[in-house]
């Protein structure tokens, strides 16, 4: 009898322990899941926030740039590197800037299929041309190459003089490409800026002309010189 009594003395608190746990089981399973949930979901719109603070100092940036020279020099560098690998188009030029000598004649030309990747996305064309003129213009033909666009590399140079006729050039020419970027940044990434030699070499090809006639947009006065790459 004693044992008995003893026991439902015990069993109140036993049920109530065996309860607590129950709870407690039953909490741990339904509230961990909404716990991690939960992190997640900060994680989230902390990263959001973070992108839409990026987004807008990028957009702040961009209002700042003038649209007018950006475009002028963004069309200028594709006429100096071209994205598309067609020879005719360096062809074109130097038949253009041949015309402009009285006795200069081009005879025959020789792609070279050997062609050579440089470095990101650059790559080049190379081909032989020959040309008929006198010394003086050859020299001056070939001295106009360098600022003439699409940019072009005399590699080598060979003369051929004759009593009879006028002297023939071979010129060994490497024409340069550069593909357009297959992937483009993310939006939320901030936009390269122009280091100091970079804008000294722009500054240097902006005196490049291409020989044949183009349509030249008037001239308008230009904003904050633009400060991120092509």
């Amino acid at each position: 009898m004693e044992k008995i009594r003893d026991f439902s003395k015990n069993s109140g608190v036993l049920i109530q322990f065996f309860l607590i746990l129950a709870i407690l089981f039953t909490g741990i399973n339904f509230l961990l899941p909404k716990g991690k949930e939960l992190f997640q979901m900060n994680k989230t719109i902390k990263a959001k926030k973070e992108k839409l603070a990026k987004l807008t100092q990028k957009v702040a940036f961009l209002e700042s740039l003038d649209e007018y020279e950006i475009t002028n020099k963004t069309q200028f560098l594709l006429k100096v590197l071209p994205p598309e690998e067609d020879i005719f188009i360096p062809l074109s030029a130097l038949k253009g800037l041949a015309s402009q000598f009285y006795d200069i004649q081009i005879k025959d030309f020789k792609i070279d299929l050997g062609r050579e990747e440089v470095k990101n996305q650059l790559s080049s064309i190379s081909f032989s041309l020959k040309i008929v003129g006198s010394k003086e213009s050859i020299i001056n033909f070939i001295d106009k190459i360098k600022a003439t666009y699409p940019l072009m590399r005399v590699d080598e140079i060979s003369i051929f003089l004759s009593e009879e006729e006028l002297p023939a050039s071979l010129l060994k020419i490497e024409a340069f490409f550069l593909s357009l970027p297959k992937e483009m940044g993310k939006t939320e990434e901030f936009l390269s800026l122009i280091t100091s030699a970079e804008e000294k070499v722009y500054r240097e090809i902006s005196t490049f002309s291409f020989p044949l006639k183009e349509e030249v947009a008037p001239t308008l006065p230009s904003g904050k010189e633009n400060p991120f790459t092509f």
